[in-house]
């Protein structure tokens, strides 16, 4: 670089700096931020899954459901349930037999995969509001019989023949003592929040899970029989495209018979009601 330009970019260097100056010196902030104005911060990330309908906490559970907001934690059940095994700790062994109690003994064992129950009982309620459901982890075992169509070949519908098919899984979910089953609930709650943790929600609660999907469910029309099918193909699927486009879980419902339907759409009301309200 020869002097000549050495010279100019110095010049040049000095008129920046100096117009800089000048500029901060005239723009100088004159006020300070009032007392009323704060300056925004970024909120606190939320640590703690937000609990809409706690669990009581049993005396023996090994594991501590998520609590309702940060520093504030669900209260706990010191009593024993009545009527279920006492349980050195909460396992499936102990589960598996005090459901055999709360199901009415041998009519459980003939209709319930009880091997493993509540692992499966948390994948239904999961996959209920699904299409499909994952037929391999039923904790119910497939009515006997196929699923029969009356009518004609030009309005084919569903045959009431099949209803009886379901009564004996209806007689089962009217044996059961609600407040017993609420009480197994909340004494085995740490299997159900565990198993739910295992299908991948690490920050999430399976009560409000449940609650969600009774909610689901409770929302399936209860149309009059007989319902209506349509045969597209090999399968028969619902006349009424309102009803075909319905979940897995309340296509399930749609199979029984408008009686059955009415029952089992009360008793979901009911355990509704139940774990919406399970403070002590």
């Amino acid at each position: 670089m020869n002097k000549t330009n050495l010279i100019i970019f110095v010049l040049l260097g000095l008129l920046v700096g100096l117009g800089v100056s000048i500029y901060f010196q005239n723009n100088q902030i004159s006020e300070q931020i009032p007392l009323d104005v704060q300056p925004t911060l970024p909120e606190e990330p939320v640590k703690n899954a937000i609990v809409h309908y706690p669990v009581p906490e049993s005396s023996t559970n090994p594991v501590t459901p998520p609590p309702k907001q940060s520093g504030e934690k669900p209260p706990s059940v010191t009593s024993q349930p009545e009527d279920i095994p006492p349980a050195v700790e909460v396992n499936n062994k102990n589960a598996q037999q005090a459901l055999i109690k709360l199901f009415n003994g041998q009519l459980a064992i003939k209709l319930l995969h009880l091997e493993n129950f509540i692992q499966k009982f948390v994948v239904t309620i999961d996959n209920l509001p699904e299409k499909q459901l994952p037929r391999a982890h039923l904790p119910i075992k497939a009515p006997g019989g196929k699923f029969l169509v009356a009518g004609t070949a030009e309005a084919p519908q569903c045959s009431s023949r099949n209803y009886k098919r379901y009564d004996k899984y209806i007689r089962l979910l009217e044996s059961i003592n609600q407040d017993l089953a609420t009480k197994f609930y909340t004494y085995f709650y740490p299997l159900f929040q565990s198993a739910h943790e295992q299908l991948g929600y690490k920050n999430a609660y399976f009560n409000d899970r449940f609650v969600y999907v009774i909610n689901h469910l409770l929302a399936t029309p209860n149309p009059p029989d007989p319902i209506l099918l349509a045969q597209p193909g090999v399968l028969f699927t619902y006349a009424d495209p309102n009803l075909e486009k319905l979940s897995a879980g309340q296509k399930s419902l749609l199979r029984l018979g408008h009686e059955q339907r009415t029952k089992v759409l009360k008793i979901l009301e009911s355990y509704r009601d139940k774990l919406t309200n399970l403070h002590p």
